[in-house]
């Protein structure tokens, strides 16, 4: 993540500073120097990320090239799970 806030700010050198787990998102607290971001990353595939009071992404994952889809299946079937 600290790599795709460099694309999005062109600052490099974000350091995680906290995570928090929720039922619907994970959250990741960053930052540079007096900068602080907020990437937030929804079950369903969906993304924000904050950097100060701009929204800089507020959208799908896999509209970033090289992201990574999470995907779920039924431990006992093998079948997808969807989530909405």
């Amino acid at each position: 993540m600290p790599q795709w806030l460099k694309q999005l700010t062109g600052k490099s050198g974000w350091q995680l500073c906290g995570e928090e787990e929720a039922e619907m998102c994970d959250a990741f607290s960053f930052r540079l120097g007096r900068e602080e971001a907020q990437v937030t990353l929804f079950h369903t595939g969906y993304a924000t990320v904050d950097v100060g009071d701009s929204t800089l992404y507020d959208g799908t994952l896999l509209a970033i090239p090289g992201c990574v889809r999470r995907q779920y299946y039924n431990a006992e079937s093998g079948e997808p799970i969807s989530l909405n």
